[in-house]
């Protein structure tokens, strides 16, 4: 378990080492601070964010750093730096933007924001703007949390996209967790799933544009879409915008609709896409008059809503129970998949497996909304208990529903390495690696299964190649002290 500095109190002098003089908190939430800083180099204000789990790793507490080399852009927060202070503390330095998020602004409705359509619009473009640029950037980015809380408006109501803590670049396959059950009432159905957003960069975008959908029914209408989380996973019919906000333009409800449209092919294919539609739309829309939208209105609350809450809080074992509660009542099958999600990540294994027994036959015959996901998830409980039966037949269940990928072929490999298959191992890994390059999950079996074969001198090559990409890897660093005290290196 991690152990979280949950009290951060600056030195009396206020300063973060020797590189920051800490002004004012702007922000204390349940996984870290940020605060207006003085940069004491060049007396620069900037914003300084601090993640409270310092123990996790820096590759994992870093948030937008594939920004840290592209070119500024107006509706993005910029990144300046980031690392460790003291070998303790590590600190994201961003430009400091005084500003309100777009959901404080919803919020205060009743005080005038929002009451025109042309407002709404110009601050929507601009959010289309950002994610625009991110998509077609040489390394394109796919944000991955797209809703209000991430959207600063400052003066004169610019705009500017921040906190890029799921963000994912095209060749990731596994990207951080949602850290707030929230997320998940602007996520398409395919990316619902509390556990990881995977998938191609085409996969993720089209997530991007589904959320962007989302963000403009809320804009138009002052509702979302869906209240719960259980509704975004099966994507449960909705109220047309229209039949919230008679004055919406027919063409920009279409808009709306393209981009929510369940299959992501049938969505927009590209941001500009969308953006092109928006325009041509919102012209349409002010010709017939700026009616304000509705007062905003809170989501309702359901189990699912609590069941992501105690995975927020990492009460595993508390989620498993309202999600198994749920089931028993209602038989929803998306209780029995938040109910194995919370079990597998609270290592509850032996009770993952009598789980899925006891329902064996629902998980085979009925139709699931994430079957692929949920049949990954059971093969990789099988690899913990060492059941290379059960996850064979489970990986076969996975093969049904859906392409092979990376994924599937990552748990063929380890089932492989179980059966001391180890050649046959090797070459899927290899296969995977060469499709996503740059996983240290990858990287980590290759030195293993090279090992298993007694291939040293390629467990030494995909070693050093690893180090360079992960430098602060204290497991590599200990195989390195291995590797050197037997005389490999």
């Amino acid at each position: 378990m991690n152990v979280k500095s949950a009290h951060f109190l600056p030195g009396t002098n206020k300063r973060l080492g020797d590189k920051y003089l800490l002004l004012e908190c702007l922000g204390d939430g349940s996984h870290g601070w940020v605060w207006r800083s003085e940069r004491l180099n060049d007396g620069q204000i900037v914003a300084v964010k601090i993640p409270k789990d310092i123990t996790r790793e820096d590759r994992q507490l870093a948030e937008g750093k594939e920004l840290l080399q592209v070119e500024p852009h107006d509706n993005i927060v910029q990144i300046f730096d980031m690392g460790r202070i003291d070998n303790e503390w590590f600190y994201i330095e961003m430009e400091y933007f005084p500003s309100q998020t777009l959901a404080q602004k919803l919020d205060d409705r009743q005080r005038n924001f929002g009451q025109t359509y042309e407002r709404l619009f110009r601050i929507y473009r601009q959010v289309l703007c950002a994610v625009q640029y991110l998509s077609e950037l040489p390394v394109p980015i796919s944000h991955g949390d797209i809703k209000p809380h991430n959207i600063l408006v400052g003066e004169r109501d610019l705009v500017k996209l921040t906190d890029f803590g799921s963000s994912a670049l095209p060749e990731e396959i596994y990207v951080r967790t949602r850290e707030n059950g929230g997320t998940v009432l602007y996520s398409a159905p395919e990316f619902s799933n509390v556990d990881s957003r995977k998938g191609s960069l085409e996969e993720l975008l089209l997530g991007d544009v589904y959320s962007l959908g989302v963000l403009l029914y809320q804009l138009l209408t002052g509702k979302l879409p869906h209240d719960t989380p259980a509704q975004v996973q099966r994507h449960a019919p909705f109220k047309r915008p229209t039949e919230i906000n008679s004055s919406i333009h027919a063409d920009l409800e279409q808009v709306v609709l393209t981009c929510m449209q369940k299959r992501p092919e049938e969505r927009f294919s590209t941001i500009s896409a969308l953006m092109s539609a928006f325009d041509a739309a919102t012209q349409k829309q002010l010709k017939i008059g700026a009616t304000a939208p509705v007062f905003q209105a809170k989501p309702d609350q359901d189990w699912s809503s609590a069941v992501l809450e105690a995975m927020a809080e990492q009460s595993y074992k508390k989620a498993a129970q309202l999600a198994s509660q749920e089931y028993s009542r209602s038989k929803d099958l998306q209780a029995l998949h938040q109910q194995l999600i919370a079990l597998y990540r609270d290592n509850r294994f032996f009770d993952f497996e009598k789980v899925v027994e006891n329902n064996r036959s629902c998980l085979l015959e009925e139709k699931l909304t994430q079957s692929a996901e949920l049949y990954e998830l059971i093969v990789k409980a099988n690899l913990q208990l060492r059941n290379i039966n059960q996850a064979q037949f489970w990986l076969l269940q996975r093969k049904q529903v859906g392409d092979e990928n990376s994924a599937t072929m990552y748990l063929e490999s380890s089932i492989l390495g179980l059966e001391a298959k180890y050649p046959e191992a090797r070459a899927l890994l290899e296969k995977v690696n060469q499709a996503t390059p740059r996983k240290l999950h990858v990287l980590t079996q290759l030195i293993q299964v090279c090992e298993q074969m007694r291939d040293y001198s390629g467990a030494v090559g995909y070693l050093k190649a690893t180090l360079r990409m992960f430098p602060d890897c204290a497991q590599l660093a200990d195989k390195k002290k291995l590797y050197s005290n037997l005389g490999l290196l």
